[in-house]
């Protein structure tokens, strides 16, 4: 985890950390009435998730859901999706990653909109893997919307083009639903979401399967089709960035009241999809489009132990381009990006450092591994992944509000017992009217969660993953098909 930093700071500052009513000053007036309504359904539910963790939790299932988490994060998708191009099922990638990159564009999106946050720790243990993941806001569950609008869409192809008397059909159905409930209920069991999250991400991911699950073929036709309409999207899925990142004077931009890392996670799959789509029509209009989209179904009935060692080859070659390119795209940005910054003064997010308060990024630490692919948080034990305390600035700002309610609450069953006369609906107001007025002194502090971001990183992961797009969809399969390692190699 990124260590925590206390300081005291100004009433002016950070305001939604102070009190819920500092969270009605800085949104906007429909979008705070909107928090109004959702955050006494996530407080209500801390409770009783603590209860049932109690209850249920074992050293077993602390493992199960632990590892399943895994499923449902961009570290599987960004190993697992490539290889649908590698192998021979370019149109069900393309799908996958268009469900995937809108999934968890929107589910960031609705998270910074609403600032509604995780089920408190404690009374909750929250067991993660993940060192980031705590810092987001909890509305709605990312992991919930990808493993179900995944899943979903799985589904509804194996029954279009896996007959009935496959022998893997029945169990590839079983399979995905099992991942689907295990991420899913996992999320409630790790202490990560509320009911209310899930709720509303499984929401998300069955508009976004059945919209793109109903259009597919009119999608796929535009992606690899005669016509040049999909060079339109490359200023729209820009736009959709930009709309996310400036659009801030007219108060309605979801710019998170803490730090949120949702924004990021968002850009990376935005990028790919910016790399993907036109990579995608140039490959299907070349001279290579019948080796990198055709299906050639002796590659996969082939026998022998030449297609095992070459399908490890493809995979190691391949996942080491992307990281590789990453590691060089990264640097070159870094020295590149932040001189266009100062001269043109471009805007930052508040929780940015901006380019004028610094030289150059040249000793910057740039990992080979990149940050949504956070591997080392898999060697951890379920012990380093049980997390019980403030994690956030969110963490902290409910901690306040759950122990003053928890204050007033004793002091006032101690007024109730000595006047028999108080009326219940006065007492739930005064319980709510103290929950906003008794500020103790952690409200003026906020915690940082190091390190902080360059203004620069944003454009930077653009660019890495548009490149990471283009190269997995393109480049690495004409490298196979060059090589030898093409979907005919191996056949017998």
């Amino acid at each position: 985890m990124p260590k925590k930093v206390f300081k005291t700071i100004s009433d002016d500052i950070d305001a939604g950390l102070h009190d819920d009513r500092l969270y009605d000053k800085a949104l906007h007036p429909w979008r705070a009435k909107l928090r109004r309504i959702m955050l006494p359904l996530i407080r209500m539910e801390t409770p009783y998730i603590a209860a049932f963790q109690n209850k249920v939790r074992t050293p077993m299932l602390d493992v199960y859901f632990l590892w399943t988490a895994n499923l449902g994060t961009h570290t599987f998708f960004m190993i697992f999706l490539p290889l649908l191009f590698w192998f021979g099922y370019p149109q069900l990638g393309r799908s996958l990653v268009a469900v995937m990159a809108f999934g968890v564009f929107w589910s960031g999106f609705i998270k910074d909109f609403m600032c509604l946050p995780r089920p408190l720790s404690p009374p909750v243990h929250r067991l993660t893997m993940s060192s980031s993941v705590a810092l987001e806001y909890g509305f709605p569950s990312t992991h919930s919307t990808n493993s179900i609008s995944v899943a979903l869409f799985l589904m509804a192809w194996i029954q279009e083009n896996v007959s009935l008397d496959d022998p893997f059909r029945l169990p590839g159905l079983i399979t995905l639903s099992v991942y689907a409930v295990s991420v899913v209920f996992g999320r409630i069991y790790c202490g990560m979401h509320s009911i209310t999250d899930i709720l509303g991400g499984a929401a998300l991911a069955y508009v976004l399967y059945w919209f793109h699950w109903t259009f597919r073929a009119q999608f796929e036709e535009i992606v690899t089709g005669d016509s040049y309409w999909i060079w339109l999207s490359i200023p729209l899925l820009f736009l959709m960035v930009g709309i996310q990142r400036f659009v801030i004077d007219l108060n309605i931009s979801p710019d998170p009241i803490e730090r949120c890392p949702c924004f990021e996670d968002s850009v990376c799959f935005l990028g790919v999809l910016i790399g993907l789509l036109p990579a995608s029509w140039v490959t299907a209009h070349s001279s290579y489009s019948q080796a990198a989209f055709g299906i050639v179904s002796g590659s996969r009935t082939a026998t022998g132990s030449s297609v095992i060692l070459i399908s490890i080859v493809k995979v190691v070659i391949g996942v080491a381009i992307l990281f590789i390119w990453r590691m060089a795209c990264k640097t070159v940005c870094y020295f590149i990006l932040p001189p266009i910054y100062r001269a043109f003064n471009l805007p930052h997010r508040k929780f940015e450092i901006g380019a004028r308060t610094y030289k150059n990024l040249r000793h910057a630490s740039i990992h080979p591994v990149p940050s949504v692919l956070d591997l080392r948080g898999l060697t951890s034990s379920v012990r380093a992944s049980d997390h019980v305390g403030v994690q956030s600035g969110i963490d902290l700002h409910e901690k306040r509000v759950y122990e003053a309610r928890h204050r007033f609450q004793n002091n006032l069953d101690e007024k109730v017992s000595n006047t028999p006369s108080t009326p219940t609906l006065v007492a739930t107001a005064l319980q709510e009217k103290n929950a906003t007025d008794d500020y103790d002194p952690s409200s003026l502090l906020i915690v940082e969660d190091s390190p902080l971001r360059y203004d620069v990183d944003i454009v930077t992961k653009l660019i890495v993953y548009a490149g990471i797009g283009a190269l997995a969809v393109h480049a690495i399969p004409i490298l196979f098909e060059v090589t030898g390692m093409g979907l005919d190699a191996g056949r017998q």
